[in-house]
């Protein structure tokens, strides 16, 4: 058995008892009758709780133990600086998507301080490995998915909340940080538009079909779906040469 994929997966039982400290932050109090909840009285973290194994709370360890052992095997014979990095963005991503679902809304003091981090390790690494250029691709990445979701955000805000213009950088950092030209940058980001917009889209139409009605729903985790999945199966959904 490899044993870079084990040790993510123990890597991610604190990281996801931790999301679930998060995750309470963020209670559904919304007495409006309205799908979008738009008074989230945010708790105070402390104290942590112990740990939780029942709904919500088992399915965000499960997925992030998913998640985890995913890049694991992504990335098991990468430097060990690069596999983290991806670990970072899995755990953030799967906190916020699990946040999003509960109660609309992808948290700034999540989103940024990862969005920072995220940004120092891609410096270090790039610098580490004699890479310089790669920070310049995971720069890119991270504005050209901003950018698009920026614009489709003021054309319609109610479709498109400006959280998940703010994810987008950080979706789009780690997506061009794969690529080895500018190119390949944009296609990789495209593919993380085009799996996250039609996995939503569709998702969406599901909904639409059994209510008979439209409502809002969570997009972040159709988008950090996208982002994900491009990170694990790039190599698969094009051709364009990968760094890693």
């Amino acid at each position: 058995m490899n044993v870079v994929p084990v040790i993510c997966a123990v890597a991610s039982l604190p990281v996801g008892w931790f999301a679930g400290a998060l995750l309470d932050c963020y209670p559904p109090d919304d007495d409006s009758g309205s799908d979008v909840i738009t008074n989230v009285k945010v708790r105070p973290l402390r104290p942590l709780p112990g740990v939780r194994l029942t709904g919500a709370y088992l399915a965000l360890h499960l997925v992030m133990l998913i998640g985890f052992m995913a890049m694991g095997v992504r990335f098991e014979a990468a430097p060990s600086l690069v596999l983290v990095a991806y670990l970072v963005l899995t755990a953030m991503l799967v906190t916020v998507s699990a946040i999003d679902i509960r109660c609309y809304r992808l948290p700034d003091r999540i989103v940024l301080p990862s969005l920072g981090v995220s940004f120092g390790l891609v410096v270090i690494e790039s610098l580490r490995s004699g890479a310089p250029d790669r920070i310049e691709f995971a720069a890119t990445g991270a504005l050209i998915y901003f950018g698009f979701l920026l614009v489709v955000h003021l054309i319609s805000p109610n479709g498109m909340g400006f959280g998940d213009v703010k994810l987008a950088a950080v979706m789009g950092l780690f997506a061009g940080w794969l690529a080895t030209g500018y190119p390949g940058v944009v296609v990789l980001v495209l593919w993380c538009m085009i799996v996250g917009f039609v996995t939503g889209l569709a998702i969406g139409l599901v909904l639409f079909v059994q209510r008979r009605k439209s409502r809002h729903i969570p997009f972040g985790p159709f988008l950090s779906l996208g982002c994900i999945s491009v990170v694990l199966w790039a190599s698969r959904l094009t051709t364009v040469p990968l760094a890693i």
